[in-house]
């Protein structure tokens, strides 16, 4: 039987020293990209050196307590405005927030960059159930958490290859 605290933990390994460099939607999964931003070999768009397509709750904390997660995208991003998921900067709570955080948008790509020198992976914390939690520089950390018993929680992959990490149901997918 596999050990899914460890493998989690040996595929993820590989993000020590490798920034968030990106964050962007495909509809309501959270896709992050890790390490140097190159085009990607389709022409359409960018990618990042490691990839990690989240599907289930997830958060990101900082020292004053959560930034911004899951559920923030389906809050606006001004108390008495509304959710516009046309607008990639500020359509809702959880791009707003990213945007204070990573400083730098890229509108080809409808992508938050991270304009900072900050976010860069330290560490790695798993679970029994498929779940971690990625320690960054700057006080932050990324927790991602699968809640369902039915489902694709998560990926985490090496773009161009089909070597993927596939968490779905909280345990390791084949």
């Amino acid at each position: 039987m596999i050990d899914i605290k460890a493998e989690i933990t040996r595929s993820l390994s590989k993000l020590v020293g490798r920034p968030i460099a990106f964050a962007r939607d495909a509809a309501n999964m959270k896709n992050f990209g890790f390490g140097m931003i190159r085009p990607s070999p389709s022409g359409k768009g960018t990618i990042g050196e490691y990839a990690l397509h989240v599907q289930c709750p997830w958060r990101i904390v900082g020292g004053e307590g959560t930034v911004t997660g899951f559920a923030d995208y389906y809050e606006p991003a001004d108390v008495n405005g509304e959710v516009d998921l046309k607008d990639g900067q500020a359509g809702n709570l959880q791009r707003k927030r990213l945007g204070d955080l990573l400083r730098s948008y890229d509108a080809n790509t409808r992508s938050w960059l991270n304009g900072t020198d900050q976010l860069v992976v330290e560490g790695v914390i798993a679970d029994d159930f498929g779940g971690f939690e990625l320690k960054l520089s700057g006080n932050f950390c990324l927790q991602v958490f699968p809640d369902g018993s039915r489902g694709e929680d998560w990926r985490f992959f090496e773009p161009g290859t089909k070597d993927h990490l596939v968490i779905a149901a909280g345990r390791i997918s084949s």
